[in-house]
């Protein structure tokens, strides 16, 4: 399997190069809360390679193949909630910016010395950071379906991003089932069997809910990013769905505000995931931003 250390951790990752190289920066996928690389469309994938991109494709750190940080203990998500939404700090397990560190150790480790970013829900919380912590190291920034953290934003229903708690595999296929259906784009809808059949591959690679709750931990204790995405020079661009029901598209919309000169998408029917045909939506938007097309 392909690991590498970064930051004493262990990170699973995939790297795959297009046949025909366009000569523009590796773009590095990171997916959001609980999540594994699997969880990433082929067709997907397959737009951005035929734009003659590298992809980097990795697991965060307490998900899928990468290390798990259970020695780190499982937060109280309750009270880390009811901290947050009180303004209070407190510990946690290990930060956002600790992810983005990952991923810059990652590039280090592959000699990637700038990289074009595409980051999802958490993962682009992460790309954020990226962008206000290590901008000379970014070519181009893509926050998707994310939030800036403003406290004046709707928040995510937390019961809705809670692991299941259930114990025997059949019960966790059909509630990870279920819940690909509850936030899937309903202008780009997954068939109930393609996501029964996802859901079986993410139990048998791996399923960690104590890493999901401190990845939520993580998050809660980032706090508004709002001031800091203001100091933002790379180049920046938000995509939100219409359609989102965990995170509604004004918390895109704040990020986009927020970021001087931000290239701001709007996308029609789409919702929270990466559904059958959004490649051919976004995909031109991307392509022009990164000067591909």
């Amino acid at each position: 399997m392909p690991q590498i250390l970064v930051n004493d951790i262990s990170l699973y990752y995939e790297h795959r190069k297009p046949e025909r190289a366009s000569g523009a920066a590796p773009l590095i996928l990171i997916r959001g809360l609980g999540t594994q690389l699997i969880q990433w469309p082929e067709a997907f994938l397959d737009y951005y390679l035929d734009l003659g991109l590298e992809l980097i494709l990795f697991d965060n750190r307490d998900v899928g193949l990468s290390q798990k940080l259970d020695a780190a203990g499982v937060p109280d998500i309750g009270a880390l909630m009811a901290g947050a939404s009180s303004g209070a700090m407190f510990p946690v397990p290990y930060t956002i910016a600790d992810m983005a560190q990952d991923v810059i150790g990652l590039m280090d480790a592959l000699a990637i010395d700038k990289a074009n970013i595409f980051g999802m829900s958490l993962g682009g919380m992460v790309a954020q950071h990226l962008a206000f912590s290590h901008g000379a190291r970014m070519s181009h920034v893509i926050c998707v379906m994310s939030s800036s953290g403003n406290p004046d934003l709707p928040p995510p229903d937390a019961g809705a991003l809670a692991p299941s708690g259930a114990e025997d595999e059949a019960t966790l296929i059909d509630e990870l089932t279920a819940s690909l259906g509850q936030f899937m784009s309903p202008g780009f809808p997954t068939p109930e069997a393609d996501r029964r059949a996802l859901a079986q591959k993410i139990v048998a690679r791996s399923y960690h809910p104590q890493g999901v709750i401190r990845q939520m931990a993580a998050a809660l204790a980032d706090g508004s990013r709002a001031d800091r995405l203001a100091t933002i020079k790379v180049p920046f661009m938000v995509i939100h769905g219409d359609s989102d029901a965990l995170l509604q598209p004004v918390c895109g919309q704040d990020i986009a505000d927020h970021v001087p000169h931000a290239t701001w998408l709007l996308v029609a029917g789409m919702g929270h995931d990466i559904g059958p045909g959004i490649e051919n939506i976004i995909g031109p938007e991307i392509a022009k931003f990164l000067s591909l097309a």
